[in-house]
């Protein structure tokens, strides 16, 4: 099997919970660079490295060097759906109940451009994410398939109806464009098409709630375990990570990002 660079993500634990040291099998992390406790149920970060911890109502923001640096209370919007922070400059902010999308600025302010997709025409939106051509996709339930609404938020793309294609409903659990192309993730599949919205490819990855690509390979847990999914050639390799309570795992320039139920630690590499 070709080796990746997701080989260094096969973790050695030295005692109980996270180590002062992350080892793999041929690099060396080094110490850890920080933590802190948090009570939030997700989180991500932005190609800056700063983190965003997010539970039904509050966002908070950290630096990456895990100095605190703004916190966002939704309860004016209701419960926080999704964030996408791919752009640090513009955060996307997804509240399902209401079908609304909010912008964030760089510091957690709302900039204005709330965006009301009921009033669209479109009722049962289930998940979104930002464009890197202005615009965001949405994921249309009732249409079973993905729209790109321009930055007038006018639709000017789409995909195929999923249902009607692969004869099966589509409930989506993360939207993600990178490197032009669109990734819908499901408890069936991992869809992949292009910035136009055609289809390129389904890839047989069930049950992933969320994942990051890093150097063209798709990063992703699956149970206890971290894999890499390179399209090229299907290759698909996976790790054990034992970590207790271990929620997500994310690769940035800045760190190996380690997200569990009680704290998110950083640690330095060398990659």
């Amino acid at each position: 099997m070709k080796a990746t660079l997701f080989t260094f993500l096969f973790l050695c634990i030295c005692f109980t919970g996270l180590s002062q040291e992350v080892v793999s099998r041929e690099v060396v992390f080094g110490k850890r660079l920080f933590e802190f406790p948090h009570k939030a149920d997700h989180f991500t970060t932005d190609q800056l490295g700063n983190i965003f911890l997010w539970n039904d109502n509050i966002i908070w923001m950290y630096s990456n060097k895990g100095d605190s640096l703004a916190a966002f209370n939704s309860r004016k919007y209701g419960s926080i759906s999704h964030v996408d922070a791919t752009n640090p400059y513009e955060i996307l902010v997804f509240f399902a109940d209401y079908n609304l999308v909010l912008f964030l600025d760089n510091y957690l302010s709302d900039n204005g451009k709330d965006i009301d997709l009921q009033e669209l025409g479109y009722d049962q939106i289930y998940n979104a994410c930002k464009s890197r051509a202005n615009g965001i996709w949405i994921y249309d339930v009732i249409q079973q398939r993905a729209i790109h609404l321009n930055d007038n938020y006018v639709k000017d793309k789409q995909t195929l109806n999923l249902s009607q294609w692969f004869n099966e409903r589509i409930t989506p659990n993360l939207l993600l464009e990178f490197n032009n192309q669109l990734f819908i993730s499901s408890d069936e599949a991992l869809f992949v098409f292009d910035h136009f919205g055609t289809f390129k490819r389904k890839i047989p990855i069930k049950n992933i709630t969320t994942f990051q690509i890093v150097n063209e390979e798709i990063r992703y847990l699956k149970d206890q375990n971290y894999c890499s999914y390179i399209q090229k050639s299907f290759d698909e390799s996976c790790r054990e990570i034992p970590i207790k309570s271990l929620k997500n795992l994310r690769v940035e320039k800045t760190g190996l990002y380690v997200f569990t139920s009680e704290k998110l630690s950083v640690f330095s590499t060398n990659k």
